[in-house]
């Protein structure tokens, strides 16, 4: 039987702002049901993406909008035999306020420094990934480089490749991509001037409000004739600070990525980008610091 269905799976964060002073504080919640202090989290809803749900449970057990981070790792452990498992993200408290939680999922939420959040938490595995928040550090900017969504097959189209579009699947691979990217607060979203990437992009920007920058050096023609463009305009998206979606194709993206991050080692970067999967660069001070896959969000 597939994983997924012997087990429950939930996500969350470590939800934190920064006081008066400078300081960093981490929000924990008290759950009534089970008379417990807990980082935000919760099960995952049908058809819901793990982020999505973690972007979900912080805003309906905070009352605060979070802009998320990197992932932090997961918890296991079981509920009446069956394993839970539970994914979290970092997340920083934005000024969007969202309302107040249900006080029968929770009734109390306190802002605290990580040492009395740590020692007031009721868990073990949110004490570990508290910890593990702190070892990684706040204050990351995520840069996304994202594969368009699936276009109709070279051998079936008779145009320009740059006309060539998405096909059914992809249209609907567009329209599910705000969920999965809607909790990194994009502010700038980036396409190569290839149709299937613009139309890739075309429902989350028009749903963000955002005007799409569509640029030639993006695209696989100028990889053809100058193999650093990409990487150069890319290089200054991140030295921008903003928050961006890049989207491209499979023969830069790769390459893209080894440039961004050197020598280091990063897990899982290996594997080619499929139609519609995206990397997001977290980077800090002018260096990426963690590295995220984003599936298909039809998967």
């Amino acid at each position: 039987m597939d994983e997924f269905f012997e087990s429950i799976a939930a996500a969350g964060a470590v939800l934190w702002r920064r006081d008066a002073e400078g300081d960093l504080n981490v929000a924990i919640v008290h759950r009534p049901r089970y008379d417990d202090w807990s980082l935000p989290k919760g099960k995952v809803e049908e058809g819901e993406s793990l982020i999505a749900c973690a972007f979900r449970e912080v805003l309906e057990e905070t009352g605060v909008t979070p802009i998320f981070g990197p992932e932090l790792g997961q918890t296991v452990y079981d509920v009446e035999g069956v394993p839970k498992v539970v994914r979290y993200w970092a997340a920083m408290a934005s000024n969007v306020p969202y309302g107040k939680p249900n006080p029968q999922e929770v009734d109390a939420v306190e802002w605290l420094t990580p040492p009395a959040a740590r020692k007031k938490l009721t868990l073990k595995d949110d004490k570990s990934i508290l910890d593990f928040f702190l070892d990684f550090g706040p204050d990351t900017t995520p840069l996304v480089l994202l594969r368009h969504a699936k276009a109709v097959k070279r051998t079936e189209w008779d145009g320009d490749d740059g006309d060539r579009p998405l096909d059914v699947y992809g249209q609907t691979q567009a329209k599910r991509l705000l969920p999965t990217f809607l909790p990194f607060a994009i502010s700038e979203i980036h396409s190569s001037d290839a149709i299937r990437c613009m139309e890739t992009i075309e429902p989350m920007a028009r749903a963000l409000d955002l005007k799409t920058v569509v640029a030639a050096d993006l695209s696989e023609y100028r990889h053809e004739s100058h193999k650093e463009a990409a990487v150069d305009y890319a290089q200054a998206l991140m030295e921008s600070g903003n928050s961006t979606i890049i989207c491209s194709h499979n023969p830069i993206l790769p390459k893209l990525l080894k440039k961004l991050i050197g020598k280091k080692n990063f897990k899982d970067l290996d594997r080619k980008l499929e139609p519609g999967e995206a990397w997001v660069l977290h980077h800090r001070d002018g260096e990426i610091v963690a590295i995220d896959w984003i599936p298909d969000p039809l998967a």
